[in-house]
This record gives C-alpha cells, sequence and structure tokens, in this order.
C-alpha cells in the first residue's frame, strides 16, 4: 500500500473500533543502515508514542520497553498499535535496519516478500524473492538475529512469483527463518490484483506451519470476510484495498463479530467528510495538488465498490484546485458538481 496508508490515513482509519494493528508503508532497504529520519518519514508514530498503557509482548511473553525505558509503543492516536514494514533482499542490510527500527522504538519488524511492483521486483523486491525460499529463509532469519527476543519479526508472501508451486516452501521458509506470524495475499505476483483470490490455498499453508497465518487479499465486505476466514481456515484477516474501498469495513467487521448485526451501508456524507478530514490534514505539510493527487487516489480506491463515489471521481478527475475539489465531494449531487465545473 505504497503512496496510501500514511500516518493521517492510519489515524483516521482507526478511530473507529475494528483494527488490533496497523503496518506502515515499507522501508526500502537496499545496501546500508538508514538513517532516524528515514525512519520518522513512514513512521512519525516513533516520535509521537501516544499510548503508555498500551503493553507488547514479545514471543518469550516478556514486555519490550523502548531505550527510554517507558511502556509507550508507537501508536495511532485512537491506541492502535503501529507496526513497521521493511522490504529488500540483503540480509546484511535488512539486520542493520532492523537493528536500528528496534534502537528507534519499533514494537514489530514486518518483512514484505508480496509487494508486485514491476519496479520493486526488478530491484530484487518485494515478490521477487518468492522465487528463492533460500533466500527468504535468509532475510528472515537474518533480521530475527539482528532484534532477537526484544520484539517479533513478521513476514507477508504471495502464493508465489509466476506460480504457486513454491507457495509452502516459502511460507515454511519464513517461520524457520524466526517469523512470529505470516500474512498470505491469496495470489501469485503475475496474478496481481485479479479475481478471484485462491483463499483456500491460504488454508493448506495454514495447516502445514506452527505459527498464526493471516488470511489477505479481496476483503471487500462482510460475506468476502466470512468466505476468506471459512476456506482459509484463518482466525485472522489483514485488510488492505478493503479498507479503503471502506473505511467502515474493519468497523463492520468488528461490530458484527460483537453483536451478529450489520451496521448500515457507508453513507457518502461519511465518505466526504473522512476525505476532508484526511485532506485537512495533509495540507498542513504538502502543497495543495499534492493533496488534490492523494484524494484522487483515495477516491479512487472507493469507485470501485460504490457507485456515487465513482460518479464524484468521474465529476472531479480533472480538478486540481484543492478547495474546489473538496466543495464537490460535499456538494449534495455528482450531477451539480458538473454543471458547475463545465
Amino acid at each position: 500500500m505504497e503512496g496510501v496508508i500514511d500516518a493521517h490515513c492510519r489515524d483516521l482509519l482507526t478511530r473507529e473500533a475494528g483494527f488490533d494493528w496497523t503496518v506502515t508503508e515499507f522501508v526500502r532497504v537496499v545496501d546500508a543502515r538508514l538513517p532516524p529520519r528515514v525512519f520518522y518519514k513512514h513512521c512519525p508514530e516513533l516520535l509521537h508514542k501516544n499510548c503508555p498503557e498500551l503493553l507488547h509482548k514479545n514471543r518469550s511473553g516478556l514486555l519490550h520497553k523502548n531505550r527510554s525505558g517507558l511502556l509507550n509503543p508507537p501508536a495511532t492516536p485512537s491506541g492502535i498499535p503501529v507496526h513497521l514494514q521493511l522490504l529488500g533482499s540483503d540480509p546484511d542490510a535488512l539486520a542493520a535496519n532492523a537493528h536500528q527500527a528496534l534502537r528507534l522504538g519499533a514494537i514489530s519488524l514486518d518483512l514484505n516478500f508480496g509487494c508486485p511492483a514491476k519496479l520493486v521486483n526488478r530491484h530484487d523486491g518485494g515478490a521477487s524473492m518468492l522465487r528463492d525460499p533460500e533466500r527468504l529463509y535468509r532475510a528472515v532469519d537474518a533480521v530475527q538475529s539482528a532484534v532477537g527476543d526484544h520484539i517479533p519479526v513478521t513476514a507477508k508472501i504471495r502464493l508465489g512469483f509466476s506460480d504457486r508451486r513454491l507457495a509452502l516452501a516459502c511460507a515454511q521458509a519464513a517461520e524457520a527463518g524466526g517469523a512470529a506470524q505470516l500474512v498470505v495475499h491469496a495470489r501469485t505476483r503475475n496474478e496481481g490484483y485479479r479475481p478471484p483470490a485462491h483463499w483456500e490455498w491460504i488454508g493448506r499453508i495454514r495447516t502445514r506451519l506452527s505459527i498464526p497465518v493471516v488470511a489477505n487479499g479481496d476483503i471487500w465486505s462482510l460475506e468476502d470476510y466470512w468466505k476468506a476466514r471459512t476456506l482459509s481456515g484463518c482466525r485472522d484477516v489483514m485488510l488492505g484495498r478493503g479498507a479503503l474501498a471502506d473505511p467502515w469495513l474493519a468497523p463492520r467487521i468488528r461490530h458484527w463479530q460483537l453483536t451478529g448485526h450489520r451496521l448500515p451501508p457507508t453513507s457518502w456524507p461519511q465518505r466526504a467528510s473522512l476525505l476532508s478530514a484526511y485532506a485537512a490534514m495533509q495540507r498542513n505539510t504538502l502543497p495543495d495538488k499534492v493533496v488534490v493527487s492523494l484524494l484522487k487516489q483515495w477516491l479512487n480506491h472507493m469507485r470501485a465498490r460504490n457507485p456515487e463515489a465513482a460518479q464524484r471521481f468521474q465529476a472531479l478527475r480533472r480538478i486540481t484546485d484543492l478547495d474546489t475539489f473538496l466543495d464537490g465531494l460535499n456538494q449534495p449531487t455528482p450531477s451539480a458538481i458538473a454543471v458547475g465545473q463545465s
């Protein structure tokens, strides 16, 4: 979710109960230890640890204290823990940056072996590692050795690169390297985001591992959530694009878990209010045209699953002025926007 799930987005998505933890955009690791400012850029929650009452237990059951000695892990303003994600292939560089992240107060390190982006894969990152389980093992092992029992190391994979023949081998390599949990996106790299998601394949992996496995991919609705859990046998799921398409999906799932009842569909005023709040947060530090671009990116995620969002996107897609764009989001009907901008 590079370029989408930043700290402001994490803040907004976790204001309603639903998420148990969040993961940052990936920190790209190449061949050197990165300076603290890079980690703070991707995870500003490291600078503003909001919840002293949150206690994080590592795999040994011990409470993790940061270097200041305070039990205050990085979290969103609502108190949802934020885990730091690394992406890379060089074990030594990953280990050096894992140690840096630990020193800066990270409470968990997630390793991204699932990114399907061509540019990332051409530079030997993300899903490209799924072509060689041994290399994946060495990467996880190096990071786990670097942080020891201080914080857990987790990983995310897909069902392979071009096919699924190495799916189980890659999952087992992550576990053998020391991953405490594995998220599996239910498609290969070459399948990208094309439906369907093969949740049943996650189930095949889950039954062969002793660590928790989390299902991911194509969870857009309450029905998808239940189907993904049923076919994979996983207790937990991870939301990515689905949480952007419907920012109330996680609260919808949590409400159903607790009550057995459905929340009403997310209304357009709810969506417009959230996008407006996002813009207000971003424009404090970014140029207006960049904020408009970010809003269009989020609205683009919404439009595939919501007819009114699709109409708004079509009406606003050529707007570059932020205030005009926000007015368009909050006008009563998309048709009024189209007329006003003609």
